[in-house]
Formats: structure tokens, sequence, C-alpha cells
């Protein structure tokens, strides 16, 4: 099943150029493994890159670069040894059963904590990651709502198994949603009679607009 909703232009580029926040990076990295379409389009400026380069003009350099340069490639370094891909994670148990795309299996998912019935989160590691932020999985039983809600900055989720439906649309596995601070308010509806798997990237802590989204939140931790 291919993904319909995906990430911006913008959002590609910043990914491209390596200007993403560890979160909303790794969930990028997720939907381009499920993302033939958004696959093809990083491509685009990969050959867009490289063609300006090839127009890009020189610049001169000091009469000194090669002797420093050699002298930096001279000088001992010890270097850990590094693979092409990271290594695969060990894999929590309760996640058995999951299919993880590839940018997910070497993540460090961290132990699962309940919310409430029918709902787990497991925090996702992520060196250099911004105090405020928080990535994670969640797990939502087939058939639950969850309390209306919303952002003080973006909120990404990609889908990972099951469905659930917003204002915005429906979302399956692959699909990609953004949402945007305080204006933006949503309450996912669990569809069908599958779990939900997610990957949620927040820049900062949402905002519960029920009394029970109150409640829940200190023990969500979002």
């Amino acid at each position: 099943m291919s993904a319909i909703h995906h990430p911006g232009e913008d959002l590609l580029w910043d990914y491209f150029r390596g200007a993403l926040a560890p979160g909303l990076r790794l969930s990028v990295s997720t939907h381009l493994d499920l993302c033939p379409q958004c696959r093809d389009d990083l491509r685009v400026f990969t050959a867009i890159g490289g063609a300006l380069l090839e127009t890009t003009e020189g610049v001169a350099m000091s009469d000194n670069a090669l002797d420093l340069a050699l002298a930096r490639i001279e000088r001992p370094v010890d270097l850990p040894e590094v693979s092409d891909a990271p290594a695969p994670a060990r894999r929590p148990a309760f996640l058995e059963g999951f299919e993880l795309p590839p940018s997910l299996q070497s993540a460090e998912i961290r132990g699962r904590y309940f919310v409430a019935p029918g709902v787990w989160m497991a925090p996702i590691a992520l060196p250099g990651e911004p105090r405020a932020a928080k990535t994670y999985l969640m797990c939502v039983k087939a058939g639950m709502e969850m309390p209306e809600h919303t952002h003080r900055g973006r909120e990404i989720t990609v889908m990972l198994q099951g469905q659930y439906r917003d204002h915005k649309g429906l979302y399956q596995r692959g699909d990609f949603t953004q949402c945007d601070e305080a204006d933006d308010r949503h309450m996912p509806v669990m569809m069908g009679d599958v779990d939900c798997l997610c990957l949620v990237a927040q820049e900062a802590a949402i905002i519960p607009k029920t009394w029970l989204g109150w409640l829940l939140k200190p023990i969500a931790r979002i």
C-alpha cells in the first residue's frame, strides 16, 4: 500500500541538507523507507545539487592550502571503525510482531509505559535532541479515540501499522502528517480492527483541550 500523505518539499529539502533536529529527521527518514515517491523526490534534490556544483565558479585558495591539507592527512588519528549502515539495535520484546522500517531498526527504543488501557508509549533516545522535544512510538488499540489537543510546535506522525482519521483525512502505513502549533487542533480516531502503531516527533509539549487530556498528560509525559 503506497503512502498518500507526504512531507512538504521544504521539509524534504531541510532533510536533504541536514538541517532537521534528530526527531524530525528520524520521522522523515522512516517515511522515506516506506515511500518510493518521496525517495524519487530526494533523488531530484541530489541531481540539482550536483548540477549546481558543476556550474559554481571556483574559489581562490591560499598559497599554503596544499601543505595544510597534507599535514592533516599525515597526522595520526585514532578513528573508531564504522560500518556503512548502523547496526540493528536490540528489539524490545514488546515490539515482536510489528514490522519496523530500517530507520527504526537501528534506533534506541526504550521501555514502554502504559498511558491508559490500550495505549502505550516507548521513548526513542536520540543524541542531540533538544530538551523540549519528544520522539516516541505510540500504540493505540483499534477503535479508540485520542483526546483533542493542539501544539506548541510541530508534531509529526508517521503511521507504521493500522489507520486513524482526523480533521485532515485518513492515515495508513507510510503516511506522514504534520500539525503546527496552537491553531492546529486534532483528535485522532483509530479506524478498522488493527491496533495502530505510529512514530511521533514533537518539538514541544502538546496542549490538551479536554479534562481527560489534562489528567493523562503527566502520565503520557508529552
